[in-house]
């Protein structure tokens, strides 16, 4: 059994060379690719169940097996039990390493209307009384961004005026004559 977990350990850190030298086998040839409702893409996280994750499983594994054959000289039940575990803690260490590199790296500029209460913007076209429709200008992620806006108590709004988006409905947003 202790060739078993050698070779786990071999087979685990070779994937790992052999990926860290090209890049492109790190997922074997591909990740989790998501559309979102919006024709989004989105492949920016690990996933869980990804060639880079099941190849530290089987490293630690293999280590964990090496550990409890040779040098613990445990039974063969116990020696699979460490090596589950010391496997699954690798694992998870590396996919909530990878996801936090992730998380940090890859920004995007998009973002959703839902977010932008509180944002204050400019009329640029006027936002006539009793419901009527103008046009605000906002910054968002260092974009300037242009939405068609209603007043939310209808009242009138002239252009160049700051306002408050107060909420979203669809693409229009609800703003407020900033005080």
């Amino acid at each position: 059994m202790g060739l078993v977990y050698i070779a786990l350990l071999l087979v685990g850190l070779v994937y790992a060379i052999i990926s860290g030298a090209l890049g492109w086998l790190a997922d074997l040839g591909g990740g989790d690719v998501h559309v979102d409702m919006s024709g989004h893409l989105d492949a920016g996280h690990p996933h869980p169940v990804s060639g880079t994750i099941i190849a530290t499983f089987i490293t630690g594994f293999g280590a964990g097996g090496v550990i409890a054959h040779y040098v613990l000289k445990w039974s063969l039940l116990a020696g699979i039990g460490l090596a589950c575990l010391s496997g699954l803690a690798l694992a998870g260490i590396a996919f909530l390493v990878l996801d936090l590199i992730f998380a940090h790296t890859q920004a995007g500029s998009e973002f959703s209307l839902d977010q932008m209460a509180g944002t204050e913007a400019e009329v640029i076209t006027a936002i006539p009384g009793s419901g009527g429709a103008g046009e605000v200008a906002y910054l968002v992620k260092g974009q300037r961004e242009l939405a068609p806006a209603r007043s939310v108590d209808g009242s009138s709004i002239r252009k160049g005026s700051a306002v408050v988006i107060e909420k979203v409905s669809g693409a229009t947003v609800h703003v407020r004559a900033k005080a």
